[in-house]
C-alpha cells in the first residue's frame, strides 16, 4: 500500500506564508517531521506538489520522498481557500490501494500494516454538531448545485463526517466515484458561493460528502480510532511529550496555533533530525534577514551537547555557552523518563534549571506571580504559579531527592486518609511532569 502526501501552495509562493500555523517556520517544519517519520517507517512515500513546493520541500529542504510528482500547478485556477481540492484530486490520480497523509500528521509505527486489507480508511469518525451546522447554514444558500449525498445530509444535518488526516484504501473504484463527484460539487458552485465561504467548503466536499457516499453504497469504513470526536473537541492529538509510547499525532484546528505544541515539534525535530533542523533554520535566517551564523548541527553534536548538560545538571552548575538549546535537547524526552521512574518506584534527583525569571504582578488588589521562561528562537513562555508551586519549586530551588521532596510536601498537608494522600501524591507527579515540559526543572539518576 503505497502512502501518498500532497502539498499546493494555493499560489501562496511567499516562504513565510504560515498556511494556518502560528508561524510559518512551523509550517515548514511540520512537513519535514511528516516526512521524515513516514520515510521511516514505509517504503513508499511519493509526493505530489507544485513547483513553489518542489523548490522549498524538495530542492531546499530535500525532504527523503521515494517518487515526486510536480503536477498541482494545474489547481492554480481554483480559489486559495479551497485547499482540499489539491487531495481530491492527488485522491482521483491513485490506481493502486494508498493512504494519503496530511503533512501535519505524525506517525511512530506503520498504518500500511494496520490496514493492508481495508477497502476504505480514515482516521476517525466525527459528530457534525454545532459547528458544522453554522457553516453549512452560511453556506447551504448560496449553492446552486447539491449533489444527492449533499442532500441527505442537508436533511438531517446532526450527522458525521470522516476527519481525513489520514485516507485511503483498497477500493479505487469507490475513490475513482467519490473525486467525480466532489469535484463536481466543487466546480458548480465556485461561481455562486461566496468566496469568504470557501475555507469551511472545504469540510463538505471532502469529509461530509465521503462519510454520506460510502452510507449510501453501503461501504465499511476502517479508522484508525474507534472514538467518535465531536466537531472542534479533538483531545489527545498532540502530545509529543508521550511519543513514541503515542503513536500518532495530527496538529489539526487550534493546535497548530498553540505556542507550547508548535514548540514541543521543534525541539523533536531539533534532537532527532538534526541536519534537517539545521537546513530549515538557515532558510529562515534568510528570509528574515538575519545574518548571524548558524551552528550546523549532527547527531554528533546533539550527543555532544547532551553529554554536556547532563554533567552540568550533575554538578549543579549551568553555562551560558549554548544553554538553551542543551537545555532543550536535554529535556525532549524526558517526561516519559519520569513516568517510567515513577511507574516503577525508583528514587531520582530533581535539579531547577536556568533560563528564566520569577515576575510579581497585581490584579485587582491581588498579588500574582509567573515564571518568565526564555525559549530559543522565540518570545519566552509563561507559567503561572500558585501556592503549591511556590512551596515545591522552593524545596527544589538546592536540588533535592525525589523520595525526600514528596516527605517535606507532606507535611505541608493536614489530610492524614491513605486516599487523600494518594490524590496529592498524584497532583505532585502532574505538576513535576508539567515543570519538566516547561523546562523548569531535569531529573537524573
Amino acid at each position: 500500500m503505497k502512502i501518498v502526501q500532497s502539498f499546493w501552495s494555493g499560489n501562496l509562493t511567499d516562504f513565510r506564508n504560515n498556511y494556518g500555523w502560528l508561524s510559518y517556520k512551523y509550517n515548514w517544519m511540520s512537513w519535514l517531521l511528516s516526512c521524515h517519520q513516514l520515510v521511516k517507517y514505509h517504503k513508499e512515500v511519493e509526493l505530489y506538489t507544485d513547483r513553489f513546493g518542489y523548490e522549498i520541500l524538495i530542492t531546499k529542504l530535500q525532504l527523503p520522498y521515494t517518487k515526486v510528482h510536480v503536477i498541482l500547478d494545474d489547481l492554480n485556477d481554483y480559489h486559495k481557500d479551497l485547499w482540499a481540492i489539491s487531495k481530491i484530486k492527488v485522491y482521483e490520480m491513485q490506481n493502486e490501494p494508498f493512504l494519503h497523509i496530511d503533512g501535519d500528521v505524525f506517525v511512530w509505527e506503520s498504518l500500511e500494516n494496520k490496514f493492508k486489507d481495508a477497502a476504505l480508511i480514515t482516521q476517525n469518525l466525527e459528530i457534525t454538531a454545532d459547528c458544522y451546522i453554522k457553516m453549512w447554514n452560511e453556506i447551504s444558500p448560496n449553492l446552486s448545485y447539491m449533489p444527492i449525498e449533499i442532500e441527505n445530509y442537508h436533511k438531517h444535518t446532526k450527522n458525521f463526517a470522516c476527519n481525513m488526516g489520514v485516507v485511503g484504501g483498497n477500493d479505487i473504484d469507490f475513490f475513482k466515484e467519490y473525486t467525480k463527484r466532489s469535484i463536481d460539487f466543487v466546480d458548480k458552485n465556485r461561481s455562486s458561493l461566496p468566496e469568504n465561504n470557501f475555507h469551511n467548503f472545504n469540510l463538505f466536499f471532502e469529509q461530509v460528502l465521503f462519510y454520506q457516499l460510502a452510507i449510501i453504497e453501503n461501504k465499511e469504513i476502517k479508522f484508525l480510532f474507534d472514538e467518535v470526536f465531536d466537531d472542534g473537541e479533538y483531545i489527545g492529538f498532540a502530545e509529543f511529550q508521550e511519543v513514541p509510547d503515542k503513536t500518532y499525532l495530527h496538529l489539526l484546528g487550534v493546535y497548530k496555533r498553540n505556542p507550547h505544541v508548535c514548540k514541543a515539534m521543534e525541539v523533536y525535530i531539533m534532537k532527532n533530525y538534526p541536519e534537517s533542523y539545521s537546513k530549515i533554520t538557515r532558510l529562515i535566517n534568510e528570509a528574515e534577514g538575519n545574518q548571524n551564523e548558524i551552528e550546523f548541527l549532527t547527531n554528533e553534536k546533539v550527543g555532544e551537547l547532551i553529554s554536556d548538560f547532563d554533567l552540568e545538571l550533575r554538578n549543579n552548575v549551568f553555562t551560558s555557552d549554548n544553554d538553551l538549546l542543551k537545555r532543550n535537547l536535554y529535556t525532549e524526552g524526558l517526561p516519559r523518563y519520569l513516568q517510567r521512574l515513577l511507574f516503577n518506584k525508583e528514587d531520582f534527583n530533581i535539579v531547577l534549571l536556568d533560563g528564566f525569571e520569577q515576575v510579581f504582578t497585581t490584579l485587582d488588589d491581588q498579588e500574582l506571580s509567573f515564571l518568565e521562561i526564555k525559549e530559543l528562537n522565540s518570545v519566552s513562555r509563561k507559567y503561572d504559579l500558585d501556592d503549591l508551586d511556590e512551596a515545591i519549586l522552593s524545596e527544589i530551588s538546592e536540588g533535592i531527592r525525589y523520595f525526600d521532596l514528596i516527605a517535606k510536601m507532606y507535611t505541608h498537608f493536614d489530610d492524614d486518609s491513605q486516599e487523600a494522600k494518594n490524590d496529592f501524591l498524584m497532583l505532585i507527579n502532574k505538576m513535576l511532569s508539567n515543570y519538566i515540559v516547561f523546562k523548569i526543572i531535569a531529573i537524573y539518576q
